[in-house]
């Protein structure tokens, strides 16, 4: 029989295979954890970045309002009777260890509606559109208690762990929290 010009119907070796897949491997197992890397610092910049978005609206609130948003329906306007306010989320646990008590105030209630009784000729919102939850599903929590006191206050989020480890009234954040200090 003749051979046909460019009819060579020659396959790969396993050999070939194999090197072949080992180097599709070694690829990977480089790769791989300098995506989930990439991954984990994209939802740190976005943790950081709604931060500043809530920070922004409680500086324009503040602004049209002369206060902060800290009292609760009805409260004199100069009482300070919110301790913390919270997004939307996961709630965190063991909040109370590091200072973090009374989270029954959903920053949306003051920030988006105004439902605690600011003056109507004021409050000039809604200041913040919404108040989800952090990248890893927890809530953004804001330490309210010293907006008008000398703590800090901070606006963060529990970071990758979920677990805060920043107090209420630390200088500086601990742990893999992420956030930023309002004052």
């Amino acid at each position: 029989m003749k051979k046909l010009v460019g009819m060579d119907r020659r396959g790969f070796t396993l050999i070939e295979v194999i090197v072949v897949a080992a180097i599709i491997a070694i690829l990977a197992g480089i790769l791989v954890p300098m995506i989930f890397n990439q991954i984990d610092e994209s939802k740190i910049a976005k943790a950081r970045g709604d931060s500043k978005t809530i920070q922004t609206a409680l500086m324009m609130f503040r602004k049209d309002n002369s206060c902060f948003p800290n009292r609760t329906n009805g409260a004199d306007p100069a009482t300070n009777t919110i301790q913390v306010l919270f997004s939307e989320g996961n709630v965190i646990a063991d909040l109370a260890s590091k200072g973090w008590d009374g989270a029954n105030n959903q920053m949306l209630n003051h920030l988006r509606l105004n439902d605690n009784g600011y003056s109507a000729a004021l409050w000039k919102g809604p200041y913040l559109a919404t108040a989800d939850a952090d990248p890893w599903g927890n809530r953004y929590m804001i330490g309210a208690k010293n907006f008008d006191g000398a703590g800090p206050v901070w606006i963060l989020s529990a970071g990758p762990d979920g677990i805060i480890q920043t107090g209420i009234d630390d200088d500086v954040l601990s742990g893999d929290d992420v956030g930023i200090r309002l004052k």
